[in-house]
This record gives C-alpha cells, sequence and structure tokens, in this order.
C-alpha cells in the first residue's frame, strides 16, 4: 500500500510525543523511585535492622543483669544458735568460720551476689573466707563490711561493739562510716560511731575468759548475766557502784559469785527459783 506524502505528514511525530510525555514521566519518577533506589533502600533498612536488633539484644541482657543485681535473691540461708552460757564453732558453706558466743542468734544468708549475716542477738567472731561476693554483718542498725579480716560484734541494747583482730573493716550506722584496721574498737548508738583502742576484754571470751579492770559491779553483773541461767540482782544501790578487777572463768560464773563476798562488803543469797541476790553485808 502506498502512503502519500500528505497522508504521511498526518502520522503522530514519535519524538514529539516522547517530548510531550516527559515531564509525566519526570513526575511518575518521583512518585515511583528506580530499581536502584529501591535495592539500595532495601541494603539500608536491613542494616539498621541488624543494628536494632543488636542494641535491642544488649539492652535486654544489661535490663536482665540490672534485674537481677537488684533482687540479688537468697540460695541458702540457716539459724545457728547457741543457749545461755553456751559456745559453738560454725564453718559457713564458704568457709568463714563463726564462732557464737553465749546466748545467741545468727542467721546466715547466702545470696546471689553476696553473703549477708545477721547477728539478731548475742556475739560472734567471724573469719571470713574471702571471695568475690562481699560479706556484710548486720547488727542492731549497725553494718560491718568486711574488707579483709577477723573481727568481732556484739548486738547490744543501743547498737553494737564492733572490735577488729585482723585486717579492716567498714562500719556504716545511719549517720556515720568508718573503716576500722586492727586493735581498733567502736560503740554504735542512735546511729552515731565512738571509736577507742581494742580491749583485750572484748575479745576475752574467745578464750574462755571474763576481763574486768575496776569494772562497776553493775556492769560486771551483767555481763555474768549472758553466761548465767538464773536471775542476778542487785539489790542496794551502793553495792552497784563496787568495783571489780580480775580474770575469771567463763565456766565459773557460779564460783565467782561466792567468792564475791570475800574481796567486797556484800553478800551473796541463793534463792528456790535460782536467782541470785547481791545485798550490802
Amino acid at each position: 500500500m502506498k502512503v502519500t506524502a500528505h497522508e504521511l505528514s498526518a502520522l503522530p511525530d514519535p519524538v514529539a510525543a516522547n517530548d510531550a510525555l516527559s515531564p509525566y514521566k519526570e513526575a511518575l519518577r518521583e512518585h515511583f523511585p528506580s530499581r536502584e533506589a529501591l535495592l539500595q533502600e532495601a541494603k539500608r533498612q536491613s542494616k539498621r535492622q541488624r543494628v536494632l536488633k543488636k542494641v535491642g539484644s544488649g539492652m535486654a541482657l544489661s535490663l536482665a543483669l540490672a534485674v537481677s543485681w537488684l533482687l540479688d535473691p537468697v540460695w541458702h540461708s540457716e539459724d545457728l544458735r547457741t543457749l545461755v552460757g553456751q559456745q559453738a564453732n560454725y564453718t559457713l558453706k564458704d568457709g568463714t568460720h563463726v564462732a557464737l558466743n553465749t546466748d545467741s542468734v545468727l542467721v546466715v544468708e547466702q545470696h546471689l551476689y553476696s553473703r549477708r549475716l545477721h547477728l539478731k542477738q548475742g556475739e560472734a567472731l567471724f573469719t571470713v573466707e574471702h571471695g568475690w561476693r562481699p560479706l556484710t554483718v548486720y547488727a542492731n542498725q549497725t553494718q560491718v563490711r568486711d574488707i579483709g579480716t577477723i573481727f568481732n560484734v556484739r548486738n547490744t541494747a543501743q547498737g553494737a561493739v564492733v572490735t577488729v583482730v585482723e585486717g579492716s573493716v567498714e562500719v556504716r550506722t545511719a549517720h556515720a562510716q568508718r573503716i576500722l584496721t586492727r586493735d581498733i574498737s567502736v560503740t554504735t548508738q542512735a546511729g552515731m560511731i565512738s571509736e577507742s583502742r581494742c580491749s583485750a576484754a572484748n575479745i576475752a571470751w574467745q578464750q574462755g575468759r571474763l576481763l574486768f579492770d575496776g569494772t562497776p559491779l553493775a556492769d560486771v553483773v551483767a555481763e555474768l548475766q549472758r553466761y548465767h541461767r538464773g536471775q542476778i540482782k542487785i539489790a542496794d544501790a551502793t553495792v552497784a557502784q563496787y568495783r571489780l578487777s580480775g580474770e575469771y572463768d567463763i565456766n565459773g560464773i557460779d564460783a565467782l559469785l561466792d567468792t564475791l563476798p570475800e574481796i567486797m562488803p556484800l553478800r551473796v543469797e541463793r534463792l528456790a527459783d535460782a536467782t541470785v541476790v547481791i545485798r550490802h553485808q
């Protein structure tokens, strides 16, 4: 079929048609990215997801560790007790040695990340087996943290008496903090800490002895009462001020009481219920 020049001129120009569509193509490209752009964006998204996953895993692990440290659960607990006049030695699961004095109660808690010993009453000497878990003794609003030592703790009505035999400890109360070294003893009361040189009387019980150095009889009787089942009473205020010195056997409390009238102007009466009354002669 032969096309005339007139008919040929009537056909649309391909180049002109493409030029006419160019603005639309550019607009479409703005709304629909190219294959290369899509591939690059997909790579960026995949990288971001890997980073976020790694960060999320790290945060989850950190959070789990933080919660674990915060909770620090108990995995083993035991109660150690002695009767009036009784002394006992124990070796804890971590190897720490505890010598428990008369009429004492010690609650031992082995936590996941720490060791906590609660001296509810009485007195104890601690020879600590060191490890990565810190050891702290609690006694009547007083905290004693072991640093590397052998130390003695006595729970008193007012607070605690802490005596360092070897090494050092950190003593904390609500209002004070103190590092103690060898041969230093402190007394805590009302959140405060008062320091003094170590007295041999504080740790003489470990050798089964009681030491008194010009001690008022009222304080002597209070100490003897810790080891004596029956009540010991002072009937006269004057007698309470008498002073006693000497070294005595912990297991000979009754013998000591019977000896008092020989060294002081007083008399000792024993009642049927095992009560001992000390009166002026």
